[in-house]
């Protein structure tokens, strides 16, 4: 899966993962006019899963 937004608050616990850009636009905008935080909104890549046993790293 690509293209999942994360949402994270600098002032407070506020956090979280969307698949929509316009969802997490929604709830960044949200909680900075309810709270008065600042709040980042940052696309991030996540990987398919991969099947198989591969090497590990520790």
């Amino acid at each position: 899966m690509k293209g999942v937004y994360h949402v994270t608050c600098h002032e407070c616990t506020f956090e979280g993962l969307y698949e929509r850009r316009g969802v997490a636009a929604d709830e960044r905008g949200e909680h900075e006019r309810d709270e008065g935080h600042r709040v980042s909104l940052l696309e991030i890549e996540r990987p398919e899963p991969t099947t198989g046993s591969g090497p590990q790293t520790v």
